[in-house]
């Protein structure tokens, strides 16, 4: 599956490469921080058709715990591609996704480091599944560069997750 979706998306960005020369459609790319249940990052490519209020969007998050004392830290990764509707300045999408990450086990054994404060140690268990992302994104934009609010979320078997990002778009915007 995830072959597929890597497969998609690289045929996706070859896609916009080769026909933006040649047309009005609107593209971009995009990276965002802000947080989940944890912290999270976002880049994401986007396609808007020129002659539909459509859009396709290729996107990879990662949301995990940041200088945690439970060792392993929950982390969260998801590459998708979604599609959706252009309405003004808003972007409402949703697809499949591959997720993947690391959840917390059995506990195995604490550490009382009296200088880190002391760490708790649990099994590590990996994980990989299908998801069904969803996402709202609001773009204020001049011509090539442009700021944004995206409200996210992948709802899924192992580990479901919904959050916001402050986003930067460079790219043919208008």
């Amino acid at each position: 599956m995830f072959k597929y979706l890597v497969f998609c998306c690289t045929w996706m960005i070859v896609l916009l490469i080769a026909n933006s020369a040649y047309s009005q459609n609107q593209y971009w790319l995009s990276g965002g921080l802000g947080k989940s249940q944890f912290p999270s990052g976002m880049v994401a490519l986007g396609y808007e058709f020129s002659n539909r209020p459509t859009l396709l969007i290729a996107r990879y998050s990662a949301n995990g715990q940041v200088f945690s004392a439970d060792q392993p830290g929950i982390k969260v990764n998801e590459l998708g591609l979604l599609y959706g509707l252009k309405v003004g300045n808003f972007r409402f999408s949703t697809g499949l996704s591959g997720v993947w990450g690391t959840n917390r086990g059995k506990y195995l054994y604490s550490d009382p480091d009296p200088l880190m404060y002391g760490s708790t140690y649990y099994e590590p268990i990996k994980y990989a599944t299908v998801g069904v992302p969803a996402e709202i994104r609001f773009i204020s934009s001049r011509r090539r560069i442009g700021l944004g609010v995206t409200g996210f979320g992948n709802w899924n078997a192992k580990r479901s997750f919904a959050g916001l990002n402050l986003s930067l778009y460079v790219g043919q915007m208008k």
